[in-house]
């Protein structure tokens, strides 16, 4: 990796949190989707279960926030669409955002971050380089905290981080190969910055990184906005930070509204109630789009409808069974019927654009019933084939989906008894495993083909949903990592060895590539598509 220096200049003041248990604010001003005190009104489907990533990482309202309460030292930057696409993330370039700058040594080995110490938290204390060590060994000593699975093995422990002085620390790998995948880490969500000011003040002997005061206090981080509001189940009120590293925002009030129905949310926007509405059906959003009553995006999606298979549990502890579904799901239908055309056909869970990509004898599964109730029977297994197949009745796409499924399949030797459950619990059950089968919307943050393999497959790992310990699996994904740099041809061999053991053993059923599921109204801009799905608020143009 070659030596590399980037720069990037912060607007800079101070501000201090207020986080009160609950406001009652005026909801809309007019027709323009804007509150009275000049912000703009967001529904979603549902809040984030706790504000402390070390404790539940996943689900689309948490990431969202995360992304907007805190900050990384770099991100991938944000460039304009071609082709009718939206802006979107450049993914193989970085820029600084809590950083100033970034050196790489000449051996690819240690890089250097200079820090923008003018940059204030949601609490108004500067950023240093302890609040950086601090945040390292949070993610790593935490119990619950799943930084140490995503980063290896690119960081292994938190003395790869060293402060060399206040500005200054350094992080040093083993292997200059992992250097793509370490500055896509350091671009997400799993390597937010911390105020370790605040969270060392609310620490005790049990807990000595603050993680019990995070889960219900918003009030350390160095994103865009701070949290100044929150009324449990009903609404959340963001203002700017005037001392973000990239400067304070433009938009200086964000107001998110719980709304748990999809079409609400969807005549919200219509009305002008709202300025956004996300976790939309997609009948709604063209439906919106086809009347000029706001816009919809389409983008260079990595984001998946899929369904694991839990491979430890019957009946799909047999891979017939599992190889019979994959042909019992009406795709075609589903594109058409469910997702209007915003779902499209997927071969690969690896990002197709990435340099060298190797995509070689990976094709889109099809629905052949008559193929499915013929593996059923040369593999001796009786039919009906009966399971659960449970879904988060907050995301209603999904549930169209179950429904065609569950309809389509029964030609195929399945009987399928759906199972709706709100969030809390289907992110419960996602992560102990104690589903048959679920259907969901999932995506990597992170397109560096070592990290996508191993966060999804890696044996025993809280999001390696479908339970799969598969020797062939792990044996490709270990010579990838040998491989050298992970984008090169010879890395790329191994990855699609990897994606063909998974096309044979069919431990998840990849239904499609799915479109962002939000709407803006007409006049408000700023959207850039994210592998996190969610939206930054720090670029809308109101």
């Amino acid at each position: 990796m070659k030596s590399t220096r980037k720069r990037l200049s912060a607007l800079v003041s101070g501000t201090a949190l207020t986080l009160a248990a609950a406001l009652t604010l005026s909801a809309c001003g007019g027709s323009s989707g804007d509150s009275a005190e000049g912000g703009v009104v967001i529904v979603t489907a549902a809040q984030p279960p706790s504000f402390s990533y070390e404790s539940t990482p996943t689900g689309y309202e948490a990431a969202e926030f995360w992304l907007n309460t805190g900050a990384t030292l770099i991100r991938n930057p944000y460039v304009e669409g071609t082709d009718g696409l939206a802006a979107h993330q450049e993914l193989f370039k970085f820029e600084p955002v809590l950083a100033k700058s970034y050196d790489v040594s000449p051996d690819g080995k240690v890089i250097t971050f200079e820090l923008n110490t003018d940059a204030k938290s949601a609490s108004g204390n500067s950023l240093d380089a302890d609040d950086v060590v601090f945040s390292f060994k949070r993610k790593f000593e935490v119990d619950t905290s799943i930084v140490a699975f995503v980063s290896a093995p690119v960081i292994t422990s938190p003395d790869q981080v060293k402060k060399i002085d206040d500005d200054t620390v350094t992080i040093t790998i083993d292997d200059p190969a992992h250097g793509f995948t370490l500055l896509s880490l350091l671009s997400n969500q799993p390597y937010t910055i911390y105020d370790s000011d605040v969270l060392k003040a609310h620490a005790t002997p049990d807990d000595p990184y603050g993680v019990e005061h995070s889960k219900t206090n918003a009030d350390y981080g160095f994103g865009a906005y701070k949290l100044v509001s929150y009324t449990p189940g009903q609404q959340m009120v963001y203002e700017a930070n005037p001392g973000y590293a990239l400067g304070e925002p433009e938009v200086k009030k964000i107001v998110q509204r719980v709304v748990a129905d999809a079409g609400q949310r969807s005549n919200l926007v219509k009305s002008g109630d709202a300025a956004i509405a996300t976790q939309l059906r997609p009948a709604d959003q063209v439906a919106l789009s086809d009347a000029g009553a706001a816009q919809i995006f389409d983008v260079p999606s990595n984001a998946y409808v899929y369904v694991p298979l839990t491979t430890t549990k019957a009946p799909f502890d047999n891979v017939d069974v599992r190889r019979a579904f994959a042909h019992a799901v009406p795709y075609e239908a589903i594109m058409k019927d469910v997702y209007k055309g915003r779902l499209g056909p997927i071969s690969s869970i690896l990002n197709d654009t990435l340099p060298d990509f190797n995509g070689s004898g990976l094709n889109p599964n099809t629905f052949d019933p008559q193929k499915s109730l013929e593996i059923l029977k040369n593999a001796g297994v009786s039919t009906p084939v009966k399971f659960e197949l449970t879904i988060n009745n907050a995301v209603p796409d999904l549930k169209e989906t179950a429904v065609q499924i569950q309809t389509a399949a029964r030609a195929a030797g399945f009987e399928i008894t759906l199972n709706e459950v709100n969030s809390a619990v289907f992110q419960e059950g996602l992560a102990a495993k104690t589903f048959q089968a679920s259907m969901g919307r999932d995506y990597a943050v992170v397109q560096s083909p070592p990290y996508v393999l191993s966060l999804f497959y890696t044996p025993g790992s809280p999001i390696n949903w479908p339970d799969f310990d598969y020797a062939p699996l792990n044996n490709a994904i270990a010579a990838g990592n040998k491989a050298g740099e992970p984008l090169t041809p010879a890395a790329w061999a191994e990855w699609n060895k990897a994606e063909r053991v998974l096309q044979d053993q069919m431990p998840t059923v990849y239904i499609g590539y799915v479109q962002p599921l939000n709407a803006f109204r007409n006049g408000l801009g700023g959207y850039v598509f994210r592998t996190d799905s969610v939206i930054d608020y720090s670029v809308l143009k109101p």
